[in-house]
């Protein structure tokens, strides 16, 4: 299954929302920590827990202006 991740910046932090997960979010001070964060959220959301085999090449990143 494809995911898309639609990513923000504002205020010098990034934030993102996964639209087909409700309430799947994350936050973080850079992309990497964005997507580490995003990456245990999907996880956690599927019952995967914290160390799911979610790959992040299952999430497609749209970035919001």
């Amino acid at each position: 299954m494809e995911y898309t991740a639609r990513i923000h910046h504002e205020d010098g932090t990034y934030w993102a929302e996964v639209p087909e997960l409700p309430g799947v979010f994350a936050s973080g001070d850079s992309v990497d920590e964005l997507l580490e964060g995003l990456k245990e959220a999907v996880a956690l959301y599927l019952g995967d827990g914290e160390n799911g085999t979610t790959e992040l090449s299952e999430l497609k990143l749209a970035v919001t202006a």
